[in-house]
């Protein structure tokens, strides 16, 4: 008897992964370096900046500082006056962006930043020879309303210039409605989802990557980094990391041994807990201690300071991160379907599909460029003699088969756990999911005609 997988977990809700630039997979050290711990003090920032731009895809008309100022002054006044008698004020700076400091947007580019934006505004964008920069500058102790009220001027003021939006910390690309929607529905007061305010990069080279944060100092905090995560487990990190960013949001202290008291029912955020809490599994503790030390930084990370979340315990970094899901998450096995050995229908999936990988090889062997993504299943030998088959993001082929690391948490194949390096000949594989350039997919046979059969039990 064979078990088979339904497919990978689908995509984080909230936080957007993205493969950026190329970096050489760490090796696990015999004896890990000395870490200093980050300063508790360091972990508000007193004195916040950050920066939206408006991109006018034609010549706006009239006097658009003039017009912003007027419209700042008259109704969001908490941007424009002391909060109350000898508080620090938020200051608000707009000015014109000089034509000639108007570097070109390439398509390329936006396909990582401007995902949010239809055919038509990214023509539109690439095309602006205009532009507005509104710079904000505020106290921590009034951030979250100073950044509520800051969102919803720039989309106001978008929207009646019909401009486009511009996160120079996320460094995203809105159109109004949809910095609307992600940013401003559903919030009032207080911390919101912070998900929508940030966004993460994951990128690497080999089977381990890197994930850091980047928009945090709109909060006064630092941005997150994770070091030599599994490619297969960046979704769930991602889970994890957001919800350290939610309860820093929300006032988690650092104290000054570096230890983060990690507790997802201790987020504020309803909206926040459910999508943190969503599919965990019944054996989750729902907390975990992880370590707060000073990130080494790498070209292209933010101007901001970087704590880097380490996860305290023996074995190998591999095992002390599952450990850390484990307690946020739980650690049961994903759904299985008993299947017999040579079912025609799986098995004609089968061959298809390793017809389809061998085109598909020239493609892996130069290096795959995310969102492009390959992912495969395969049978893995169980104790009994049987197959448990599971799937695997591709991160390179050898000689002797694909090689990649596991998505899937086995449910009886004992030395293997999700994240763990794993390598098949292609004969043994059964079936795979192409993610393509442009987002979209290919393959994934096996998981319809399982899904059919259930339905029509």
């Amino acid at each position: 008897m064979s078990l088979l997988r339904a497919p990978v977990a689908a995509r984080l809700l909230g936080a957007l992964l993205l493969c950026l630039a190329p970096l050489a997979p760490a090796a696990e050290p015999a004896t890990p370096p000395a870490r200093t711990v980050f300063p508790a003090p360091l972990l508000h920032s007193e004195d916040i900046t950050y920066t939206v731009v408006l991109y006018h895809p034609t010549p706006p008309k009239g006097d658009v500082v003039a017009d912003a100022r007027k419209l700042l002054t008259s109704k969001y006044k908490e941007l424009a006056s002391t909060w109350k008698p000898g508080a620090p004020a938020p200051e608000v700076d707009i000015r014109p962006v000089p034509t000639e400091e108007l570097e070109p947007i390439e398509e390329y580019y936006l396909r990582y930043f401007g995902r949010r934006l239809n055919q038509s505004e990214r023509k539109g964008l690439m095309g602006a020879k205009h532009a507005t920069k509104l710079s904000f500058h505020v106290p921590f102790a009034r951030r979250n309303e100073a950044l509520l009220a800051a969102t919803r001027f720039a989309h106001q003021l978008a929207s009646e210039r019909g401009a486009i939006l511009w996160d120079a910390e996320t460094r995203e690309y809105y159109s109004p409605q949809r910095w609307k929607e992600e940013r401003l529905d559903g919030w009032s007061s207080g911390a919101p989802i912070m998900s929508a305010h940030i966004t993460m990069h994951a990128y690497g080279e080999g089977e381990s990557i890197r994930i850091i944060t980047l928009g945090m100092a709109k909060f006064g905090l630092p941005d997150l980094v994770v070091e030599q995560v599994p490619q297969s487990m960046t979704r769930e990190m991602g889970k994890l990391v957001n919800g350290v960013a939610q309860l820093l949001a929300e006032g988690l202290e650092l104290p000054e041994n570096g230890t983060l008291d990690v507790d997802l029912t201790r987020v504020k955020n309803a909206t926040a807990r459910s999508q943190l809490e969503a599919k965990g599994r019944k054996d989750a503790s729902k907390s975990v201690k992880l370590r707060a030390f000073e990130a080494n930084r790498d070209k292209g990370d933010p101007e901001n300071h970087l704590i880097e979340l380490a996860f305290p315990g023996s074995g190998t970094t591999h095992a002390r991160q599952l450990a850390a899901l484990d307690a946020l998450f739980g650690k049961a096995p994903d759904s299985i379907t008993p299947v017999k050995p040579g079912d025609p229908e799986l098995e004609a999936v089968a061959t298809k599909a390793r017809a389809r990988l061998n085109e598909l090889r020239p493609r892996v062997e130069k290096g795959l460029h995310p969102p492009e993504e390959l992912t495969v299943k395969a049978g893995f030998p169980t104790d009994d003699g049987s197959s448990e088959h599971m799937w695997f993001v591709v991160t390179g082929w050898d000689k002797d088969g694909l090689r990649g690391t596991l998505a899937n948490e086995p449910f009886s194949v004992k030395g293997l756990r999700r994240g763990s390096l794993v390598s098949v000949p292609l004969k043994d594989v059964d079936d795979y999911i192409y993610t393509r350039a442009d987002g979209t997919e290919e393959g994934g046979e096996s998981s319809r005609i399982l899904m059919r059969r259930e339905e029509g039990r």
